[in-house]
């Protein structure tokens, strides 16, 4: 009889530490901060800042820069290559602290419409692919050492380690 106990308790866990993974897995996003250190200015390379990162359905980008002196402009890929937004514009933002959510997997384009922002390199596109994707990044992201890529490695650790915490709980109190 006990035996038979301790089994309907392990299984109960087991169960219950695979839904709690797959449950985190599909809630937790990242959050992306536009040009790390350098925030959205005139001073950073977004194509580079964007290859470092792989981009998920749910996935935030914050765009912080001085309000007035920056906007961001949600566009289509040939208003993104042409900078001329007299067409093609999906979203505009110029709060200074702008948050977009990546809410589809799709090709994403950005700018700056200050005058000149967008030809001097104010501007990105990034892919986002869907949040429980097992298909490998559309381009390699290279490694970084920088603390934004330890911030988002810590979040993927700790999200592979609440569930454990969970268990340890649970086991202690049964």
């Amino acid at each position: 009889m006990n035996a038979t106990k301790s089994i309907q308790r392990y299984s109960f866990l087991a169960i219950l530490v695979l839904l709690c993974s797959l449950r985190l897995n599909s809630v937790i996003a990242n959050e992306y901060i536009v040009g790390d250190e350098e925030l959205w200015s005139s001073q950073s390379n977004y194509a580079i800042w964007a290859d470092k990162y792989n981009f998920s359905m749910g996935d935030v980008l914050v765009f912080k820069y001085l309000k007035g002196e920056h906007n961001v402009y949600q566009v289509s890929e040939d208003t993104y290559r042409s900078c001329d937004t007299s067409s093609g514009v999906l979203a505009k933002y110029d709060s200074g602290e702008d948050q977009v959510e990546l809410s589809e997997a799709k090709r994403y384009w950005f700018i700056c419409n200050i005058p000149g922002h967008c030809l001097g390199g104010m501007r990105f596109g990034i892919q986002v692919r869907a949040a429980n994707s097992t298909q490998p990044p559309i381009e390699p992201t290279p490694s970084d050492n920088s603390s934004t890529s330890f911030f988002h490695e810590s979040r993927t650790i700790i999200r592979h380690i609440i569930p454990f915490w969970i268990i340890v709980q649970l086991v202690l109190f049964m």
